[in-house]
């Protein structure tokens, strides 16, 4: 009887222990999930961010640069059209003395024009234009890349035992994968 005595007392602080155990274990469980899935909620809003961000950085990039270009081709243009108009007053033998310095000094004031802007080359700025696309487009496709990577390891995260069980219950669902649209299988057309 002594002995029955002496281990019953023991026997109540192993059950408190074993219970404490199994709440500590599982605090920490329900913790180290909850901040897992947290990281990688925001590690998902991040690289959604970065998608946005390359977004925006090729649209600004691409609307200067096409308007630059635009400019250098209207300048171009209007020289190729000075010069035809200047040339052909300076062939026509039925045009006038008059006429013809007043077109030899056009003549003129284009070729200081293009002496002083001898960059005026819109082939070398529609090559510019286009590496400047897609290098725009390939740092897109990468933080796309990088968003459905991120959107995979959350979804993961939230599906997978035992992180599917709180995830309900603190209300984190799913995410969607960033998908083309159904138009983005068309070639977009650049007009100038």
């Amino acid at each position: 009887m002594n002995s029955t005595y002496i281990a019953y007392p023991w026997g109540r602080w192993i059950k408190w222990g074993v219970i404490a155990l199994v709440i500590i274990i599982v605090a920490s469980l329900f913790g180290g999930t909850y901040n897992s899935l947290v990281q990688a909620n925001q590690r998902v809003k991040s690289t959604w961010s970065q998608v946005e961000n390359a977004m925006q950085r090729r649209s600004d990039a691409i609307i200067n640069m096409v308007e630059t270009v635009k400019g250098e081709v209207q300048l171009e243009k209007d020289i190729i059209d000075k010069i035809a108009a200047a040339r052909s007053v300076v062939m026509d033998k039925n045009a006038s003395k008059a006429d013809k310095i007043n077109a030899d000094s056009q003549m003129r004031s284009i070729v200081v024009l293009m002496e002083d802007n001898p960059e005026i080359k819109a082939h070398e700025s529609f090559e510019n234009l286009q590496v400047l696309i897609e290098g725009a487009e390939n740092r897109v496709y990468r933080a796309r890349m990088d968003y459905n990577e991120a959107v995979e390891a959350y979804n993961t995260k939230v599906t997978r035992f035992p992180g599917s069980i709180f995830a309900r219950l603190m209300g984190f669902k799913e995410m969607d994968y960033f998908e083309a649209s159904p138009d983005a299988k068309e070639t977009p057309k650049v007009k100038f």
